[in-house]
């Protein structure tokens, strides 16, 4: 008896599996080529909160000068997709409570849309 060395059928993937698995993966780059900006004004936003939180000449200012220095320190980072309404402050016992929450709406395709919501706090100790 002879081993069978060849296969009577092949076996892969059609060409129509092909253009779906490639379907799939153009989303997902046209997904991340979306969120991926978001994410990283996000991590600009955080980094403006951290330095607020370290520098001692905030420590001083009033709510309203908090949230302008807050303002001047985003643009200097280029974040321009951002609400000033989404910043809320708040007395604490240990400082000052600087909390942003926002979400930002990327346009998919037609009516479909990416949401991504945000939600950050920095503590300002009282000098």
């Amino acid at each position: 008896m002879k081993p069978k060395l060849m296969a009577t059928k092949q076996n892969g993937m059609t060409m129509m599996s092909w253009l779906v698995v490639l379907g799939i993966v153009v989303f997902f780059i046209l997904i991340g080529i979306k969120m991926i900006p978001t994410y990283l004004e996000n991590y600009s936003i955080k980094q403006v909160l951290v330095n607020m939180e370290n520098d001692r000449a905030v420590r001083t200012m009033s709510p309203a000068e908090m949230k302008v220095s807050f303002m001047k320190r985003l643009k200097i980072n280029s974040v321009y997709e951002f609400d000033r309404n989404s910043i809320q402050i708040k007395k604490e016992k240990t400082g000052t409570r600087f909390e942003v929450t926002y979400e930002i709406r990327k346009p998919v395709a037609g009516n479909v849309a990416i949401v991504m919501a945000f939600s950050d706090s920095a503590l300002i100790p009282v000098q």
